[in-house]
C-alpha cells in the first residue's frame, strides 16, 4: 500500500468516528489501550514545553549532523529534531511478558505520526533494528510542512529467521531537515499481531436516552464478560464504566456534546486486547442554564467578575462582556473560561463597567446572558499609562483589502509600516534635525520559509514618515552596511550632543554603532562588554544582558541600559561599550511589582527619561499585556498602577477597534524635552506559530498617539510634605495648549500618585497668570507627599473633557 493511500484511509478512518483497529495485539510499544502507554510511544513521559528539549527515559536521542539550536528532545509531547540528520531510539521492547521469544513468520504492526513544521525536503525514517540488523519499515518518508497536520503512517513487518535470532527488536527514528526546521514524531506504536489476544469489533449509534455500544466477538462464549471504557480527553486515561454479558451497552453517563472515546475487551480468565476505538459524541440543541448571582471585587485598577455556576451538567466554559454604564457597547472581553471568576485588568475608569456572562456547552449552545453586574474601579482616569493612549488618526481609509485576521480587519494599512511581502517587528520612532520622523526597524520577508520565526534572519531597516503616526517607507533597504545589514531589536539611544547611538542584535551579540543623523552613515562602535559576575541574574539566564536592549545617556556621560529582563546595568564609564555593571534584578517575581503582576514572563523593556523622571515599560508576552515604571534615578523604580497597554487598546477615531492577537516590542517617541508622544509597537494577528510562508498572515509595526504630560514646575522653596500648607505649581503653555484658557479649573488635584490617582489629593485655592502660563495655588492638605515620593502628580480635565496629566520633581 503506498503513502496517498495510507494516508488517505486513515483520514477517512477519523471522519467515520474511529481509528484504524489494532486488534488481536500483543503491544511492545506505544499504544496498550484502555491501559497505560508502554515504553513512551507517545512521548509523555517527561513534558517539556517551549524552547526546551527534555528527554525521556525510554528514549535516547543523537545528533549526527547540522546541530541545531535546540538539537532534539521533547516538547509539546512530541519527539522533535531540527538537525540535519538526528537518531532516536527506544530502549529494547522485551517488557511485555507475553512475548519474549520472536519467531520466524510473527507479525510486527507498526504505526506513526509525525509532522513537518515548514515546506521544506524533511523526512523520517522508521526502522526495527533486530541485533545488528536494521530493518527499514518506512523509508525517507517525505512529510508536509505548515499545515499543522499530523500525518499517520502504518504497515506489517514479517519476522525472519535472522531476526528471531537475534532477539527482540529495538525501534529506530531518523529524522532529516534541512535549515534547522523541526521534523516532529508524534508517537510509535508497535504490535504483535496474536489472534488469541483479538478484541471485540465494535460499533456505537447515539440514541435519545445515551450512546448505544454494540459488538461482534467470535472469540466470546456464554461465559464471556465484556468490560467497557471510556476515553473523556485525547491523551487521558481510560475509565472503565460498565460491565455487560450480552453484545451491548448503553451509556447513559455521558455529558452531551463530549466526544468520547470507546473500547471493550472481552475477559473469561484473562483479558483480551481492545476492540477498534469508536470516537463518538451525543450533541442537543438545548442552550444551557445562565451562570447566576454575579459579584464583584473591586480592585485599585482591576474587577475581578466572580459567579455561580450554570446548574447545566453540560457547560464546557464561560464567556465574559463588558459594556458601559448604561449596558452598551457590551465586548467580549474573555472566553473559553472554564472557572467561575475572571480578573478584568482594563476596565474603564470613571464609571461603572456593566459585565454579563453566559455559559456555552459541549454541543456549542450558548445560554442566555445572566443578570448584568455593575461595578467601579477605585482609580481615576489617569492613574495608568494605558489612560493615556488616544485613538489613531486614519490618514486614509479603512480597508479590509489587506492581509490579516478578521479582527485587524478593517485597518489603516497607512499607519506604522506594513508591506504585504515584509513582516515588520518593533522599531523605535526618532524626530530628526530635518524634520522627518525616522525609524530603524526590523523586517523579514513575509513569504520566507519559517514564517515568523524568520526573524533570526531580520534586517534592519531605515524608514522615514512625515508623520509620526506614518506612513513610513523604507529609504535604505539596511540601515548599516555591517554584517550585510543583518540584526533584530534595534533601539536608539539620544546622545546629549544631539547625535544618535544604536543597539541592534547581531549574531546574538549587542552590538553598537554611532551616527550624527538618522540618515546615517551608522559607524559601528563594537560589542558590548558586561561584568557578569553577579548574584543578581541567575547564569542561565544572563544571556538577557545581551538581548532586546534599551538605554539612555545620563547626564554624568554615562550609559544605563535596562536588559531583556528588566534588569537595569551602568556603563562604569563614558564609554557606551562599557564595561556594564548589573545594577539591580530581572522584574519577574520583583516585590516592588504587585502579586497579579509580578511573576509574569516579562521581556522587551523600552527607557526613556525626561526633564522628571525615568520611564520604563515592559511586555508581560505570556499574559498580553505590559507595565509601566517610574524612578528617579533608572535605578529604583516604583510600579505605576494598571496596565501600560493591551490587545484592546488599538482603535481609530470613528471608534473602529482592532484585536491584535499580540502587542509587543513597546518603544516611544519622545518630543525634546523626552516626553512620550507616541508609542510604536509590533503587532501580529495570530499566534507567532501560525504564521506561515505564503498565508495571509503577517506582522507590521502600529503607531498610537499619546496623550502628552503638561511641563509643571513645584515653585515652593522647601520641601513638600503631608503638613505644607500651600503648594504652588507653575503650568506651562505650549503649542497647542493654552494654560490660562484651556483647563478646567475645578478638576485640578496635585499631590502624592496614592492620593491623585484615587481622585483625592490637594484641592485648588486660586490661581495666577504669569506671562503666558499660570501659576496653581492648591491647599496643602491631603496632599499625600512622603519620603517615598520623588514626583509630584497633576491630574485634572481640559474644557474640553481631555484628560490632563503632568509630573513635577519634589524639592
Amino acid at each position: 500500500m503506498n503513502r496517498e493511500l495510507k494516508y488517505q484511509i486513515w483520514i477517512l478512518s477519523i471522519m467515520m468516528g474511529f481509528v484504524l483497529p489494532l486488534q488481536a495485539q500483543i503491544v511492545l510499544l506505544g499504544d496498550n489501550t484502555p491501559y497505560a502507554n508502554v515504553n513512551d510511544g507517545n512521548f509523555e513521559a517527561v513534558h517539556g514545553y517551549w524552547r526546551q528539549s527534555k528527554q525521556s527515559p525510554f528514549w535516547t536521542t543523537k545528533n549526527v549532523k547540522g546541530l541545531g539550536e535546540y538539537g532534539m528532545g521533547i516538547h509539546y509531547g512530541t519527539l522533535f529534531s531540527n538537525n540535519d540528520l538526528g537518531i532516536a531510539e527506544s530502549k529494547l521492547l522485551n517488557t511485555n511478558p507475553k512475548y519474549q521469544n520472536p519467531k520466524k513468520g510473527d507479525i510486527l504492526q507498526w504505526s506513526f505520526g509525525a509532522d513537518l513544521e515548514y515546506i521544506s525536503q524533511g523526512s523520517i525514517t522508521l526502522s526495527l533494528v533486530f541485533g545488528k540488523h536494521e530493518r527499514i519499515v518506512a523509508d525517507k518518508v517525505k512529510l508536509i510542512g505548515s499545515d499543522k497536520v499530523v500525518e499517520h503512517f502504518n504497515g506489517q513487518y514479517v519476522i525472519n529467521e535472522e531476526d528471531a535470532n537475534a532477539g527482540l527488536p529495538f525501534v529506530r527514528v531518523t529524522f532529516y531537515s534541512e535549515d534547522e526546521i523541526k521534523v516532529f514524531l508524534h508517537y510509535v506504536n508497535i504490535n504483535v499481531i496474536d489472534e488469541k489476544n483479538s478484541g471485540p469489533k465494535l460499533n456505537a449509534l447515539v440514541k435519545k436516552n445515551g450512546i448505544k455500544l454494540s459488538w461482534k466477538d467470535k472469540l466470546a462464549d456464554k461465559k464471556s464478560l465484556f468490560n467497557v471504557y471510556r476515553q473523556y480527553a485525547k491523551k487521558g486515561a481510560y475509565k472503565k464504566i460498565g460491565e455487560s454479558y450480552s453484545s451491548s451497552f448503553l451509556d447513559t453517563t455521558m455529558i452531551n456534546g463530549v466526544a468520547y472515546t470507546y473500547v471493550v475487551t472481552r475477559f473469561n480468565e484473562k483479558e483480551s486486547g481492545a476492540s477498534n476505538k469508536i470516537v463518538i459524541s451525543k450533541k442537543d440543541t438545548i442552550a444551557p442554564k445562565p451562570p447566576t448571582d454575579l459579584t464583584a471585587e473591586i480592585y485599585d485598577s482591576e474587577i475581578q467578575v466572580s459567579w455561580k455556576k450554570s446548574v447545566s451538567k453540560d457547560v464546557k466554559n464561560y464567556s465574559v462582556y463588558r459594556g458601559d454604564e448604561n449596558g452598551n457597547n457590551l465586548q467580549e472581553i474573555a472566553h473559553n473560561i472554564t472557572k467561575n471568576f475572571f480578573l478584568d485588568f482594563t476596565p474603564a475608569k470613571d464609571i461603572k463597567n456593566t459585565y454579563i456572562v453566559l455559559a456555552e456547552d459541549f454541543s456549542g449552545n450558548k445560554s442566555i446572558v445572566s443578570k448584568p453586574l455593575k461595578a467601579k474601579v477605585k482609580m481615576v482616569s489617569g492613574a495608568s499609562f494605558s489612560d493615556l493612549i488616544l485613538p489613531m488618526p486614519i490618514h486614509h481609509k479603512l480597508t479590509s483589502k489587506a492581509w490579516g485576521a478578521n479582527g485587524v480587519l478593517p485597518r489603516d494599512i497607512s499607519n506604522g509600516i506594513e508591506d504585504p511581502e515584509w513582516s515588520y517587528w518593533g522599531g523605535r520612532p526618532v524626530k530628526d534635525k530635518d524634520g522627518k520622523y525616522h525609524m530603524n526597524v526590523t523586517r523579514w520577508p513575509a513569504n520566507a520559509t519559517k514564517g515568523h520565526w524568520e526573524w533570526p534572519r531580520s534586517t534592519v531597516a531605515h524608514t522615514i514618515s512625515k508623520k509620526p503616526t506614518g506612513p513610513y517607507k523604507v529609504v535604505k533597504e539596511t540601515a548599516y552596511d555591517y554584517n550585510n545589514g543583518l540584526g533584530h531589536n534595534p533601539d536608539i539611544i539620544l546622545l546629549n550632543d544631539g547625535t544618535y547611538l544604536m543597539y541592534s542584535l547581531i549574531n546574538w551579540e549587542a552590538t553598537l554603532f554611532s551616527a550624527t543623523s538618522m540618515n546615517g552613515p551608522w559607524k559601528r562602535l563594537g560589542i558590548m562588554e558586561v561584568n557578569k559576575n553577579t548574584p543578581l541574574e541567575k547564569p542561565q539566564l544572563q544571556y538577557r544582558f545581551e538581548r532586546n536592549l534599551s538605554g539612555v545617556h545620563l547626564e554624568d556621560g554615562r550609559f544605563l541600559f535596562v536588559t531583556k529582563g528588566g534588569a537595569m546595568m551602568l556603563s562604569e564609564g563614558t564609554n557606551p561599550l562599557g564595561p556594564y555593571t548589573i545594577k539591580t534584578g530581572p522584574l519577574q517575581g520583583n516585590t516592588i511589582i504587585p502579586e497579579k503582576y509580578r511573576n509574569s514572563n516579562f521581556e522587551d523593556p523600552v527607557l526613556w527619561k525626561d526633564e522628571v523622571q525615568y520611564h520604563m515599560m515592559i511586555n508581560a508576552f505570556i499574559d498580553y499585556r505590559a507595565i509601566y515604571l517610574r524612578s528617579p534615578d533608572g535605578i529604583h523604580w516604583k510600579f505605576n498602577p494598571g496596565t501600560a497597554y493591551t490587545p484592546n487598546n488599538t482603535f481609530y477615531e470613528d471608534g473602529t477597534q482592532t484585536h491584535w492577537y499580540k502587542l509587543e516590542r513597546p518603544h516611544v517617541l519622545t518630543d525634546e524635552y523626552g516626553r512620550a508622544t507616541h508609542l510604536s509597537l509590533a503587532v501580529i494577528d495570530v499566534p507567532k506559530a501560525d504564521d506561515l510562508a505564503k498565508d495571509k498572515h503577517s506582522s507590521k509595526n502600529l503607531i498610537l498617539p499619546l496623550i502628552v504630560p503638561k511641563r509643571i514646575k513645584l515653585l515652593n522653596k522647601n520641601k513638600i510634605s503631608k503638613t505644607t500648607k500651600k503648594i504652588k505649581i507653575l503650568i506651562q503653555s505650549e503649542v497647542g495648549f493654552n494654560a490660562q484658557e484651556d483647563i478646567d479649573i475645578s478638576s485640578l488635584r496635585y499631590g502624592a500618585c496614592e492620593e491623585v490617582d484615587y481622585g483625592r489629593g490637594a484641592k485648588l485655592l486660586k490661581t495666577n497668570k504669569k506671562g503666558k502660563n499660570l501659576i496653581l495655588i492648591f491647599n496643602g492638605e491631603g496632599n499625600g507627599i512622603t519620603e517615598r515620593n520623588f514626583a509630584g502628580k497633576l491630574l485634572g480635565k481640559t474644557k474640553e473633557g481631555k484628560l490632563l496629566i503632568g509630573f513635577s520633581k519634589i524639592k
